[in-house]
């Protein structure tokens, strides 16, 4: 492990150090703007209206993707569970872009939410659909540590509602034969997480349900992107605990991921140090070896004791 993986981490936090003062030297100067689209290409091909879920906290990806989507002209359809602080991105979007945006405050564990989500956009074309949102308990415990309930809950948020989700729009851009859909999976669905086996186990499905739904819809005239991020900045000091060289600004993540929307697939793994993190773990090393690599890798960042070796 260590004679593989040290020189490609070098390599990589070398990069994405590079590549991150950058981002934050031309954000400060107010020089990263959106895309040139002349001919409004993207509004015209995933418009008129964008449904992001996962998208109330300001430092979230959902909100990063609303801003974009914003910035490219798409009204909004903006979902979560913070009803309060929702209704704050909404207004902060409307006053900045001058767009259409509706705030719809839901239970994605909900049975019914679809139906409740449906009425509240029945009379407009979702062209695009971003599924972001994800719900894990905060204590991070092992899959034997979880309760069951908790378990039922994570697929009912994580999975059940994806498929619904993807189900329902998608339908509709096939019917219409143009739209986009942007499945959030993790670098966690590309390779198991011990000590977040719950969560890896919900990320490896929608990178799976979402790699067969790009393979399925080629020709439909609707686009499909799998986006795996690494570690982002969007929990406070939730991520203390591991190196910081690898913790991305969503910015860039939603920004990389819009741009490949059509262009690239099915899987997209954004970030310079992200692409050498997975390309370690998944193709260099020996499965077994690359397991334990990441157990020890979680069990340093979120301060848990390492099992015993047997």
């Amino acid at each position: 492990m260590r004679i593989i993986s040290k020189p490609i981490l070098a390599g990589g936090a070398l990069a994405a150090a590079t590549t991150g003062l950058v981002w934050r030297q031309l954000r400060g100067q107010g020089q990263v703007e959106e895309p040139s689209d002349p001919g409004n290409l993207f509004l015209r091909r995933y418009g008129p209206w964008a449904l992001v879920t996962g998208a109330a906290r300001a430092e979230g990806l959902g909100y990063s993707f609303a801003r974009h989507l914003a910035g490219r002209g798409l009204n909004l359809v903006l979902v979560d569970i913070a009803g309060e602080e929702l209704a704050a991105r909404a207004e902060e979007l409307q006053a900045k872009y001058l767009v259409k945006v509706r705030p719809v405050a839901l239970d994605l564990g909900r049975e019914d939410f679809l139906g409740a989500l449906l009425a509240q956009t029945a009379g407009i074309t979702v062209g695009m659909l971003i599924c972001n949102h994800m719900w894990t308990p905060k204590d991070t415990p092992t899959v034997m540590e979880m309760d069951l309930a908790t378990h039922m809950a994570m697929l009912n948020i994580n999975a059940r509602a994806y498929t619904a989700l993807i189900h329902a729009y998608g339908r509709q851009m096939v019917e219409r034969a143009q739209g986009g859909i942007v499945i959030v999976a993790s670098g966690a669905g590309l390779q198991t997480t011990p000590y977040t086996g719950p969560y890896s186990a919900n990320k490896a499905y929608q990178r799976a349900l979402g790699e067969a739904l790009w393979y399925e819809l080629q020709g439909s005239g609707v686009d499909v992107l799998v986006t795996a991020p690494g570690l982002m900045a969007t929990q406070g000091d939730g991520l203390a605990g591991y190196p910081q060289w690898m913790v991305a600004d969503p910015d860039p993540v939603a920004v990389e991921t819009l741009d490949a929307l059509g262009h690239a697939g099915p899987v997209l793994i954004p970030g310079l140090i992200n692409k050498a993190f997975v390309a370690t773990q998944t193709r260099l090393l020996p499965r077994r070896m690359a397991v334990e690599s990441v157990g020890r890798f979680m069990a340093n960042g979120l301060l848990r004791q390492h099992p015993a070796r047997t």
